[in-house]
């Protein structure tokens, strides 16, 4: 494990707390809310594919899969999802071929809050997803993602939910990140780099809830969240 280090006034690093860095080798459902942030040629696909393998596994409730350009067929991996699919549709409800997909307009928020909450009801599952990249493109004013955000943040957290969600960093102005990073548990930043050896994916770990913070270190090349056809 790369070293990571506990933030202090002094901005010293204090290398103690190793074990405690966040990857996707190790249990994020500790925490309620975590924002992924992939910039470059790092794929949202391919992440998300890790999250639900490496960050989740096998579990006795899958987790909820609210989606936006990621489309469900593309990381679906066996386990019985319930799925929403946070698309454009040009105004008309159109039925997805699998039976477990709902597709709901992106600036519906109100449609989207209402899937949340009924398809997590009764049973404590994570909700994984990129679906923010979608509602944030397609809402026009700042405020009215703030106010869905900040509920969305309140409802996980209230009940005690786990929701991992993905979010392309570069293609949204800079300030719209920061307010999805403002209420994150964890933020977990991804970015490709390019060296003589070929691309390579770098991973840094922002985990506010433990005051713990890492630099930039090469990501495990057999979990690593490159796609270049994707």
């Amino acid at each position: 494990m790369t070293p990571s280090s506990k933030f202090n006034p002094s901005g010293d690093a204090k290398p103690e707390d190793n074990e405690k860095a966040e990857s996707f080798g190790e249990p994020l459902n500790r925490h309620r809310l975590v924002i992924v942030c992939v910039r470059g040629n790092v794929s949202v696909r391919e992440t998300i594919r890790s999250i639900l393998d490496n960050a989740i596994g096998r579990t006795d409730t899958p987790p909820l899969l609210v989606l936006g350009p990621t489309a469900p067929e593309d990381v679906s991996n066996g386990q019985d999802h319930r799925i929403g699919w946070v698309t454009f549709v040009d105004g008309t409800s159109l039925a997805h071929p699998l039976p477990q997909v709902e597709i709901i307009s992106p600036d519906n928020l109100l449609e989207v809050n209402l899937f949340i909450e009924r398809a997590s009801q009764g049973e404590n599952h994570a909700i994984v997803g990129d679906f923010l990249d979608n509602v944030i493109r397609s809402i026009g004013s700042p405020e009215s993602f703030y106010t869905f955000y900040c509920q969305l943040a309140s409802r996980v957290k209230l009940k005690k939910r786990t929701a991992i969600l993905v979010i392309k960093e570069d293609i949204h102005d800079r300030s719209m990140v920061e307010t999805v990073k403002r209420f994150a548990d964890v933020v977990l930043e991804f970015r490709d780099q390019d060296d003589e050896s070929g691309l390579k994916v770098e991973m840094r770990t922002l985990n506010f809830a433990d005051n713990i913070y890492t630099a930039w270190r090469p990501f495990a090349d057999w979990m690593r969240p490159v796609s270049m056809s994707a």
